[in-house]
């Protein structure tokens, strides 16, 4: 399957530091950990019952794949 979607390698330090953002978003509602390449602020975006979190200038993300 073909998608628009740009692939990013992102290092072992990169995903756990998205995956500690992700507990942030979901126990507060937000999270002021920034990008870890550019300093840009780390964003969630919600694709029915999937979502991503990255950064605002597509530097680095990582999906979370859901039902």
């Amino acid at each position: 399957m073909a998608t628009n979607m740009t692939t990013v390698d992102i290092s072992d330090e990169e995903a756990r530091l998205l995956d500690d953002t992700n507990k942030d978003f979901f126990n507060n509602g937000k999270t002021d950990i920034k990008c870890p390449r550019c300093g840009g602020a780390i964003v969630l975006a919600q694709f029915g019952t999937s979502y991503a979190i990255g950064c605002e200038h597509n530097c680095v993300n990582i999906v979370y794949r859901g039902i």
